[in-house]
Formats: structure tokens, sequence, C-alpha cells
């Protein structure tokens, strides 16, 4: 993070200031919200100008050299009582970056400690217990915050061994092993030098104790430069993707990536941007496989350039076939079938419509077959064929009258369900996938019988940080993650609960949070 500090020079600071003026913003330099200490520094000279310059304190406590913008004189004859300023000056504070890798370290350093109490535990407890290795992995920055835990807190000697040549620690470990007796252990901070550690005891027949730090996932944050995607389907016109785009865009505030959030109304136009997330460079990808087979020759040429790919939403049956890495999603054919089971247990007889908004959307097919394996009565699949005209060809089917109840599959197709059963005064039933705060009304005053949340936030969230660990991973994601599936189990959400959401959506602007 840069920061821009700007010195106000006021005119009238009077002749006898000739020091530095303080300005610090606590008494430490090392504040853990990314404050800085900062102070002013103000010289006159020979010719009477005033000179002025910043100084910042430093994490040790040290004022650093004062930084002098180009405008920063003050004229002995400057008129008074007018405010000038000075030319920007940029400082340096926490970042990020600092602050995360800051409180990693803190955490080694506690975890090498709780590691060397294990040891001089196992070593009976006593004052004199025996010599430690502690192996640095130079190859991991930052890893030797263990081996400063582990001196710390150990309570007999430590040998610190720093490696950088994997080849030249495994012989010189053997040598040690066969020639100092007093070694008896090893704490090994890399799973490289824990294979050395493992095989050189081996090979000396020297078994002392040991153990060894493994890390999954790489600690450290990505460069402000890398680029992550999540690319997904849908239209503009649904809320469960205005509020997808919107948590993406939160979600890489949150993670602090550079993330890149698109939609496509069609799986070609989809591909087609998986592709220039490759061409540019991205690090990692996040799509949903509405339309899977369009999906996968542009996935297949990512994961082929040695871009992860996760997939998310639609798409969990295809999702191993198409080749990501790990899928995140609702169960839709449970979601679905929660659907049927609540409509019979709600004395809904008859037929059912299930609306389809996306004719090519596996993910909203796996919904109705999963009404139709739970409900008695018939389930008529009805998909839409202009999103514009929908409640008039809906209203036109209810017409005929031989329908029971209208499953919409999206609060915005729910919205439309709940219209056209309005209009066409039949005595039919809505219940609806998704939330909004219309919906939340209808479910709540009794005009739907119920609604299944379909979690966009959740979805995409969870889909920039898929992206992320699986960026950040140290093994091979695609054989670690072996196509998994994360599915949010879905629950029916009644009248009572949507009372409740309605009225937290305006709790916070009568109980503002404290900053």
């Amino acid at each position: 993070m840069r920061q821009l500090i700007w010195l106000a020079l006021g005119i009238a600071i009077g002749a006898g200031v000739l020091g530095a003026v303080w300005a610090n913003a606590s008494d430490s330099g090392d504040d853990p919200d990314g404050e800085i200490d900062v102070r002013i520094v103000l010289e006159r000279l020979g010719d009477g100008r005033v000179e002025a310059g910043l100084q910042q304190r430093d994490a040790e406590g040290a004022w650093g050299e004062t930084l002098r913008p180009t405008r920063r004189f003050l004229a002995p004859d400057a008129v008074t009582n007018r405010p000038l300023f000075s030319s920007d000056v940029i400082v340096d504070t926490d970042s990020r970056h600092e602050i995360v890798a800051r409180n990693y370290a803190d955490y080694l350093f506690m975890s090498g400690g709780e590691i060397a109490e294990r040891f001089h535990e196992r070593f009976g407890g006593s004052e004199d217990a025996p010599k430690m290795l502690c192996i640095v992995d130079l190859n991991d920055r930052g890893i030797e915050r263990l081996c400063d835990g582990f001196e710390a807190f150990y309570g007999g000697p430590v040998e610190r061994i720093a490696v950088s040549d994997y080849e030249q620690f495994r012989l010189d470990l053997e040598t040690r092993l066969v020639e100092d007796r007093k070694i008896r252990g090893a704490f090994a901070t890399s799973v490289p030098t824990a294979n050395i550690v493992d095989e050189a005891r081996e090979a000396t027949r020297r078994f002392i104790r040991w153990t060894y730090w493994i890390e999954l996932l790489d600690p450290h944050l990505p460069a402000p430069d890398q680029l992550y995607c999540v690319i997904s389907h849908g239209s503009d016109e649904d809320l469960f993707w205005g509020l997808s785009a919107e948590t993406a865009v939160a979600a890489a505030g949150m993670l602090g990536i550079n993330l890149r959030s698109e939609r496509y109304a069609s799986g070609a136009e989809q591909a087609d941007a998986v592709r220039h997330c490759t061409a540019d460079g991205a690090v990692a990808i996040a799509t949903t496989l509405s339309e899977p087979e369009a999906l996968k020759p542009a996935v297949q040429e990512a994961i082929a350039a040695g871009i992860p790919v996760i997939s998310f939403n639609s798409g969990a049956e295809d999702a191993a076939q198409v080749g990501t890495a790990l899928h995140i999603a609702l169960d839709d054919y449970e979601a679905g079938r929660l659907a049927g089971a609540e409509f019979h247990a709600r004395g809904i007889e008859g037929r059912v419509l299930c609306v389809i908004h996306e004719p090519e959307n596996r993910g909203l097919q796996d919904r109705c077959d999963g009404l139709e394996a739970t409900y008695p009565g018939s389930v008529e699949r009805w998909t839409m064929t202009d999103r514009e005209t929908t409640i008039a060809e809906l209203h036109k089917r209810l017409l005929v009258g031989d329908v029971s109840a209208v499953l919409g599959l999206s609060s915005s197709i729910g919205s439309e369900v709940r219209s056209a059963i309005f209009q066409s005064g039949r005595d039919v039933r809505g219940a609806t996938f998704g939330f909004s705060r219309t919906i939340a009304e209808y479910v709540a005053d009794g005009r739907m019988m119920f609604a299944i949340f379909d979690h966009p936030e959740i979805q995409s969230y969870l889909a920039a940080v898929g992206a992320l660990a699986a960026e950040r991973l140290r093994i091979d994601p695609l054989a670690y993650f072996n196509h998994m599936q994360m599915l949010i189990h879905p629950t029916i959400v009644d009248a009572d609960t949507m009372q409740t959401l309605l009225e937290s959506l305006t709790a916070g602007q009568e109980h503002p949070r404290a900053e």
C-alpha cells in the first residue's frame, strides 16, 4: 500500500520555529492497523526561508531520512494568514503483504516454541536436555521463524543448520550424525529437508527423534499483478448473478487479490473469456459449467498451460469429466428433492410446473429431476421462450387450469411466477429458489409457500477463495483436490424465517455498526 501524505505549511509559523514538529499516530512504529508515525521537519535557512520535510519512524522505532517534497520552502516575505501546500510526499505504510507476513511469522515463532516444548518433555523435561538440530530451508522465505521459536523455548542446546543446497545438506547431515553423538533430535522446517533427514537416519543408522513442518498452502499473499478470474454464465436481469458479481468484488478486496469477474449469456462466450484469462497469464481460474461441453476445451487448455481451474454453481456432475480440480455449488438435485417433498407435505396435488429459465443449464435440469423424484404428482418442465414475455406466457399456461403449483428456479423468475399467478386468478400456489427483498415479502405474508436459497454470495465468495487456494497450493491442486465437491445442503425457508430476514435488512440502518 502507498499513502500520500500532504504537508500543509501554514504561513503564520512564527519566527521562533526552527526545530521539529511531531505528528505521531501512536507511540509505536509497528501499528497492527497499518498506521504510521511521521513528523514534520522544519529548518530555517541562512537566507531566511523555512524548509519543510517529512520523516517516518521505522519498525524498530528509529526515524528515517528526511523526505523533501519539491515545493517545500516558505519565503521570509510570505503573506500571513494564508495556508500554502507542499507537493505530495509518498510514504510507505505497512502493506497488506507485510501485515500478513508479520502475522504468519508470529504464528511460526509460537509454533516452533510449542514443538520445542514437546521435544523437551519427551526427553524427560530435565534442565540438561540433549542437543537438537533445527534445519532452516532457505528456499522457503520466512520459515526461519520456526527455529527462532524453537531456540527460544527448548531447554537445551540447539544447532541451527541453514539449507539452500539440498545435496550438500544431505552430505553434511550424514557426517554430523556419524561424528556428533550428542545430537539426539532434529526439526526440519520443510518437506524436502524432512525427506533428507529421514534418509540420513536410515543411511547412518542413527534413529534420532525428529519431526517436520509441512505447509500445503503458500502463506504469502500473491503479487498484486497476478490475475485471478471468476467467469460465470448468467443474465444481467437475474438478481442471482448481480449478487454473485458483487460478492466476487468484495472477496477480491478481502483476499487482497487482483480478480477479474465476468459473466456471459452463452457457453461459447464464456469459453472465450476463459481463453482470454489464459492468454493474459491468469494464475487461477474459477468458472461455472452450465454448458459443460462448450467449456471443456477452454478449461483443458488452461490446465495444459499450468493454470489451476476450479468450477462452481452449475455442472457438478460434469466437473470431473471437464477436468476442474474442485467444484463448489448448491446441491441442485437435493434441492429439487426437498421442494418436491415440501409440496407434498403441504398438500399440493396434481401438476407442478418446474420453470426453466436457462434451457442449457444442467443445474436447473437437476432441480427438476429432484422435484420429480419426491413429488408424487406430475411435474411439467416449462421452458421460457423469451424473458421479456415470461409473465404473459406463464399466465396463458396457467389459464389452462391443470396446474396446482409453480416452482421458480431463481429469485427473478420467482417474482415473475408470482405475478403470473396473480394475473391468472387461478388457485395456484407458488414457490421459488433464491432470495430478494420481494421474495422475502412474498413468503413472509403467504403469497408464496416457501423458498430455497441458492446462496450466490457463498458460491461466488468460495469460488474466489478456491481459485486462490488452488494457486497457492504447494502440491498439485488437481491431484490433491481430486475433483472433490463442496455442495451446499439446501433448506426450506418459511414465512417466519423470511420475516426475520426482512427485519434484519433494516436493522443495520437503525443501529449502525460501531467503527
